[in-house]
């Protein structure tokens, strides 16, 4: 995949939060576009490092996507620290929670399937529901608060 007009886009973003404050929709667009970016890297680094020939391409996918995921989780949650009010920050946050336990719970099953030990995630699905309920408690305390008004 051609990664440069994303890369100049992540870029664009970090230059411009330096000049002037993000909006709710920016930080989103900054995090869709970082994911985007992390998953393309992550699958050219995946398919030019052939180091464990077990994996199928589904679950590479599924693991770059998983990690892609993690990456716009944490400019998400800066933007939440911003902007607490915002529900539509919020609903994109849980949104990238629930897809990250959807790719656990995919690899996990792939992992399953072909035979491969070791591999299933138990710590990291059990955190990361609780860091979903936790995200659908704070959303439910902090929208409609006053901080923010949604645009």
């Amino acid at each position: 995949p051609d990664l440069d007009p994303l890369q100049h886009s992540v870029e664009g973003f970090a230059s411009l939060s330096k000049h002037c404050p993000m909006t709710p929709l920016l930080w989103m667009q900054y995090a869709h576009d970082t994911e985007m970016l992390m998953m393309g890297l992550y699958l050219a680094e995946s398919s030019s490092n052939e180091s464990n020939p077990e994996l199928s391409k589904n679950q590479e996918k599924s693991q770059a996507r998983k990690s892609a995921l993690e990456s716009s989780t944490g400019i998400l949650e800066m933007a939440l620290s911003e902007f607490p009010g915002c529900a539509l920050l919020h609903l994109y946050y849980l949104e990238n929670l629930a897809e990250n336990f959807y790719q656990i719970q995919l690899i996990n099953k792939m992992s399953d399937q072909i035979g491969i030990v070791g591999v299933r995630d138990l710590v990291n699905q059990s955190s990361q529901l609780d860091k979903i309920s936790k995200a659908f408690e704070v959303a439910g305390k902090n929208v409609g608060g006053g901080a923010h008004v949604n645009e």
